[in-house]
């Protein structure tokens, strides 16, 4: 691939090519089962809190009374002088030496400029613009059940049959009910899928394993 590419550094197709996250279900390789494509969805929808109203430049009185301070002003006067003398300057040696001095100024000049900037919008209202309940944001409990539910075959059925009106009697309500008292015996502690589910002994499932899953 690098030699088709025209690439000598084999960084970049680590750094620059391939994905931050491993989306390859490694069981379901090994074990020849279908492989999920939900494995890193937790990580990709994480969000973050924006507020739409907070300034991210000053505004220009706050700006003009940055400038007129005595820091700000001594600044401004130090790389005046600066650029006039870089001007006039004919040795390289030094041209260099005062343009090294004026990038210095103008890294303090921008330190008191994002310090008035973060100062300013620390006195802003904080609060998120929209309200609790025009809040888009779903609950992850949701879409975490939606995902893991198929591990249990009794809460994928549960899931369908806890909504509908119908009587215990009836087969949906049959059917709840031994799901119920089965999520209730088995064993809370781990969720097997259908292909990893011990056998009757209780040992694994796998032919080149058959070991005692208590082990």
């Amino acid at each position: 691939m690098l030699k088709f590419a025209g690439q000598r550094n084999p960084k970049v197709l680590l750094n620059h090519y391939l994905d931050d996250m491993c989306t390859v279900d490694g069981a379901a390789v090994f074990l020849d089962m279908k492989p999920r494509e939900d494995l890193t969805e937790d990580f990709r929808s994480a969000t973050m809190k924006r507020n739409a109203q907070l300034p991210q430049t000053l505004p220009s009185a706050v700006k003009a009374e940055l400038e007129s301070q005595k820091d700000y002003v001594d600044l401004a006067n130090q790389l005046k002088n600066l650029e006039l003398r870089i001007e006039s300057t004919v040795e390289k040696e030094t041209a260099d030496q005062l343009k090294a001095e004026r990038s210095r100024l103008y890294g303090r000049r921008r330190k008191l400029e994002g310090a008035a900037l973060k100062e300013y919008q620390e006195s802003q209202v904080r609060a998120y613009p929209t309200k609790p309940k025009e809040h888009e944001q779903r609950d992850w409990r949701k879409g975490h059940f939606d995902r893991t539910r198929h591990v249990k075959p009794e809460l994928d059925r549960l899931a369908r049959t806890l909504s509908l009106r119908v009587s215990l009697r009836s087969p949906e309500g049959i059917s709840a009910l031994r799901d119920l008292i089965s999520l209730r015996k088995n064993d809370c502690r781990v969720a097997y899928q259908q292909v990893l589910r011990p056998t009757e002994d209780g040992c694994c499932p796998v032919p080149s394993c058959q070991q005692n899953m208590e082990e």
